[in-house]
Order: C-alpha cells, then structure tokens, then sequence
C-alpha cells in the first residue's frame, strides 16, 4: 500500500487580538501509510490540537497547499463533501466528552456507525454491514474488559472506562485515518498506558493512519512512535516538523 494521507503546506492563523497580530501555526509536509502513527508533541498552547482539528476538516479557516486521501483532491471538494468525507473515513477522539450522554454505550456506538455508512452511500463509497460492525465493537469491548459496560450511560462509566468507550467509538465505523487528543491527559500513567497499547494494538490491526496529540513523552518512547513536534519560529509563528522517534 501507499500513501494514504499527504498534506502540503498546511497553515492556521488565530484571529487578531487587541490589535496585536494573530499567531500562526505551519505544517510544511506530511505523509503516512496505512497503519502508521504519529505522536504530536510540543509545550502547552502550541497549537497541537488546533493542528489535529485542522487536518481532521474540522477548522474551516484552515489553509491547504494540498490534501488528498487515497490519491483524491480533498481540497477540490465542496464544504458538504468534505463533512461527509470527515464523517466516512475519519475517526475523532476529542480531549475530553465524545459520548452523546442520553444514548448508552451500545446506542452510542450504534449512532456513529449508522451515520458514517450514510455519509458512505452519499459518496458512492463502499458501505459495510452496519451490524458486522456492531458486532465487531461489542466484540472489542469484551476482548478489553468492557462488555458489562454496554449498557451503561456515559456518567455512569468511570474515567478510564469513559476513555476507553470513546475511543472504541471512534472506530467502531471502521475509519481510515483516527484523530486522537491527548487521551491520557485525565489517567493516571498505569491506565494511561493501558489505554495506549490498546490504541496501538487495534489501529495496527486495522491498519488506521493515527495522529495523536500527547504531553506525555515518557509513552512516546515507550513505544518507539515517531513524532510531529513544535518549534517555534517567532513570536508570531510555529511549525511542526518529523522528528522520527524519540
């Protein structure tokens, strides 16, 4: 397989503030396969989840040399393509919430998987059966010790738990490309790498491009991941660059 994301001169500007110039985030070149995982790092308030909302489409004021997946222009697309693009091959896991509250957390995941195949079938995609992904999730959940939690409401749910359910849901519709904000922020580092060899072992195994924001660099070499870091340029500028492992 080749390359299945490749972006270009990618760049975000926060907006002006008490007429003083706004900050500008840049992202000259990135490229990755199927199954590979990037860890985005950098100190607080760089710009690495505003970099993540960005590539994930979610930043409209976003600027783009060039965005193609799977050899498809993004960038040619209308902004009603591109939400449906999002919503069928994307995966998002946000730093905090991601579970719709008043749906427990098999109708969560039920929710997403039905959505993404709608937005498949709009794109002339090719859909799966929705209840061979339904089964597929509950069978992770019970493969990692959640299954009595299916039922549950997410404020029933422990803080680990409710990390892990959201993290399923964001796979549970089967993307080819999984966003992820700094999951382990809120566990302690025992459940924090508990949480990441999970995320590891099934994106690997269903061969999902990751990009994850994380502070904790001691899991980064744990690891061996390789890294998209900081570096600021001015005091109006930053960029991140490939670092390869740490």
């Amino acid at each position: 397989m080749g390359t299945y994301l490749k972006v270009r001169d990618f760049s975000f500007s926060y907006p002006k503030r008490d007429e003083k110039s706004g900050y500008t985030i840049h992202l000259n070149s990135l490229d990755m396969d199927p199954g590979s995982v990037l860890a985005v790092t950098g100190v607080s308030g760089c710009g690495k989840s505003t970099l993540l909302e960005g590539l994930a489409l979610l930043r409209e004021n976003s600027s783009f040399g060039q965005y193609y997946i799977d050899d498809k222009n993004v960038l040619s697309e209308k902004s009603e393509k591109k939400r449906l693009i999002r919503s069928a091959l994307m995966g998002y896991m946000p730093q905090s919430g991601g579970l719709i509250p008043y749906l427990n957390i098999k109708e969560n995941l039920k929710f997403q998987i039905d959505i993404s195949n709608i937005s498949k079938k709009k794109l002339n995609l090719d859909t799966e059966d929705t209840s061979v992904l339904l089964k597929r999730s509950l069978e992770l959940f019970d493969d990692f010790g959640l299954g009595d939690v299916l039922s549950q409401y997410p404020h029933e749910l422990s803080i680990g738990q409710r990390q892990r359910a959201v993290f399923f849901k964001s796979i549970c519709h089967n993307p080819k490309i999984l966003f992820i904000d700094e999951p382990t922020s809120s566990l302690d580092p025992q459940n924090g790498d508990k949480l990441i060899s999970v995320m590891l072992e099934v994106c690997s195994k269903y061969s999902m491009c990751v990009l994850m924001v994380t502070h904790d660099l001691l899991l980064v070499r744990k690891h061996s991941l390789s890294v998209l870091d900081y570096e600021s340029v001015d005091a109006q500028s930053g960029m991140f660059v490939y670092r390869g492992t740490v």
